[in-house]
């Protein structure tokens, strides 16, 4: 063969690089086996008809199923014919799809018998498999939005559709990731505009995709990185996930976790995303992966890092020792000076409290950061304001401690993450937005203060044309410094302009960049700072901020039967007296006493992040009758406690009470 005479050129589907023929008009891919069309096909569009769901009624009250099959055959076999269908007229965007007459399409399709749904399915495999043409405009991909809102995909009751539906899906994925960025981003507003239930379907379709995919191909966990159909599978998502945050509400980033990508080596894929590997890695798009797995990777960062650092014989533990009577100041005082002398504070954090037993083993550190925080968000310190309906909190702008604090805070919030221990931190999500670089909006001022976003709210809504009279507000915005108003312009000499229809939403969105970014300018940025200083970098990257917030805060809703159900037992089992009478007294608890009994065994008032069931609860079990006196003790390094042989319930209620009550540190004080 002559090189000179070739060509390289992309496959439209599964985007190989190939080499044809400089004279041919068309080439086959050979490794999807596509055809691709150099010059466009010619095709020819039915005249006077088009695919409808009048069409289709009359002709099944026809009686003959073979015009039927006929009229399917024509219009989902050939671009051109379904290309031209369902189109909305007179509709500003010329290419708009009217889904609710395509819905309606489909519907009646559905329920006419099995040969249709086949026939619709050999149609699509052969448009797919030749398209006819480059896809380059909007006008070009109506057909693939078309067909992926077809039913047909989610009938898959046997194990031949299931492999005929993942054929066409695998095709029809393959052309949507090979559009250009502009056809992506017209994708993306259709998608934005769906109701709820139809974009989950979508997201629902996708990971079956993907989940069918790794599990039911031989070797496809080890071997995915070089699978184009996984790749692109993951584009389409990725376009979805981009719909979703332009969506209002969105839905919860759980809905993209794939749970088959649980099963891969999440470790091999992260070191091969981190090394920029050119083969594919579900790190680059890590809305795919729960966030149990990414919580993970943080701990083989951390289990990696320090097996580094005892391979260099080097001290493997940031240990601090604290008095509990100056609790902030000695925390603030060693912080500061290991921030001074170059300590390493991704160590293994170590903490002694002064004059008290016990060697840390998890316990320690989880209670020194749960009273630390408690005592940095006292209202009593001013560093932040909180709201009365929901009990949140933002940095306050007139604070009078230094950016010393901020920053303390944040290595501690950053210590919590690194060392995998959850906190009750009232910080809302716009925080964890901001700490990833992501803009703040009026929902996110909602959160905060939903009664001054009802009123900016009101503001947008009205009507009337008398604004400046009724509602007499200026370009300021206000803040209390303890007994002072301060009020801060929000444009030069905004003072003097008043609010009216035209200016409204300027002055919503000025007053937004005020709270959120210039009113806590040099606080947030030193509390950021802190934070970064333990974990910034790949990892972060791989997060949304409801993630980062997640695994700070855990869940907070205590299930005791859930809890019950994961609890695991040592010389003891469920049916032990004391077990069972422990078990009922505590599910009598209120929420109150849930969450001091989850201090008391665990060192946190919340359950671990990816849920209560993947966390340890442990029940030990003393017969001995001198026990019966002592009161229930805890491991809280373990999330363990120590039931003795107590003589009835009620003194088992009574001592487990006490024991929450008084309990504070390691044992009992």
């Amino acid at each position: 063969m002559n090189m000179s005479n070739m060509k390289k050129g992309r496959c439209f589907c599964c985007d190989s690089l190939l080499q044809y023929p400089q004279e041919v008009t068309c080439f086959r891919c050979t490794v999807c086996d596509t055809i691709n069309d150099i010059k466009p096909i010619t095709q020819v569009k039915e005249e006077n008809s088009v695919l409808s769901f009048d069409t289709l009624q009359t002709l099944n009250e026809m009686g003959n199923m073979s015009i039927i099959l006929e009229y399917i055959n024509c219009y989902f076999s050939r671009y051109c014919n379904l290309n031209e269908s369902f189109k909305i007229a007179d509709s500003k965007d010329p290419y708009a799809i009217d889904f609710e007459e395509l819905w309606k399409a489909y519907d009646y399709i559905e329920n006419l018998n099995e040969p249709v749904a086949t026939e619709i399915i050999n149609s699509l495999l052969m448009i797919l498999k030749r398209p006819g043409k480059k896809l380059q405009n909007i006008s070009d991909i109506r057909f693939l939005l078309i067909i992926f809102e077809c039913p047909i995909f989610f009938h898959n009751g046997t194990k031949e559709e299931k492999l005929r539906n993942h054929e066409v899906l695998k095709r029809l994925f393959g052309l949507i990731s090979c559009l250009a960025n502009n056809l992506h981003k017209y994708m993306v507003t259709v998608f934005t505009s769906f109701s709820e239930e139809v974009f989950k379907r979508k997201i629902e379709l996708v990971n079956h995709f993907i989940s069918y995919r790794l599990m039911e191909f031989e070797d496809m966990l080890k071997i995915y990185p070089n699978d184009w159909s996984i790749k692109a599978a993951s584009r389409v998502m990725a376009l979805l996930n981009a719909a979703n945050q332009l969506r209002s509400p969105r839905v919860e980033i759980s809905e993209f976790y794939n749970m088959a990508v649980d099963l891969i080596d999440i470790n091999g894929d992260y070191n091969n995303w981190k090394k920029i590997q050119p083969c594919f890695s579900f790190c680059q798009y890590p809305f795919l992966i729960s966030l149990g797995q990414k919580i993970n990777i943080l701990r083989m960062e951390s289990k990696y890092y320090l097996t580094t650092i005892i391979q260099t014989n080097m001290n493997p533990y940031f240990s601090i020792q604290i008095r509990r009577d100056h609790l902030i100041q000695d925390s603030l005082d060693q912080i500061q000076l290991a921030l001074k002398s170059g300590v390493d504070m991704k160590k293994r954090l170590n903490v002694k409290f002064v004059g008290e037993d016990g060697v840390d083993a998890g316990g320690l550190r989880k209670e020194w950061l749960f009273l630390l925080v408690k005592e940095l968000f006292d209202p009593k310190f001013g560093m932040f304001k909180f709201d009365e309906e929901t009990h949140l909190c933002w940095f306050n702008p007139a604070s009078f401690e230094n950016e010393n604090q901020y920053r303390f805070l944040g290595i501690i919030i950053g210590l919590a993450i690194y060392n995998n221990i959850i906190l009750d931190i009232r910080l809302p999500l716009a925080c964890y937005k901001r700490l990833l670089n992501y803009t703040c909006n009026l929902d996110d001022l909602r959160e905060i203060h939903p009664r001054l976003a009802r009123s900016f709210d009101q503001l947008l809504e009205y009507e009337n044309d008398d604004m400046e009279d009724v509602f007499c507000m200026n370009f300021v915005a206000t803040y209390s410094e303890y007994d002072k108003v301060v009020q801060v312009p929000l444009k030069p000499h905004g003072e003097d302009i008043y609010i009216n229809k035209s200016n409204r939403k300027e002055y919503i969105d000025n007053y937004i960049y005020w709270f959120f970014i210039e009113s806590v300018q040099k606080k947030f940025e030193a509390f950021k700072e802190g934070f970064n200083s333990l974990c910034s970098g790949n990892l972060l990257s791989l997060c949304k901020p409801e993630e980062i917030q997640k695994m700070i805060l855990g869940e907070e809703e205590i299930d005791i039967d859930r809890l019950r159900g994961v609890t695991t037992y040592k010389k003891c089992c469920s049916d032990t007296q004391a077990v069972q009478w422990f078990w009922e007294v505590v599910s009598e608890y209120n929420e109150e006493m849930k969450k001091k009994l989850m201090i008391f065994v665990t060192g946190s008032d919340r359950i671990c992040p990816t849920g209560i069931e993947n966390m340890k609860f442990t029940i030990t079990y003393y017969e001995n009758d001198a026990g019966r006196e002592y009161l229930p003790q805890t491991h809280t390094c373990f999330n363990e406690i120590l039931l003795f042989k107590y003589v009835s319930k009620e003194s088992l209620a009574d001592k487990l009470k006490k024991a929450i009550n008084y309990s504070e540190g390691f044992g009992i004080k």
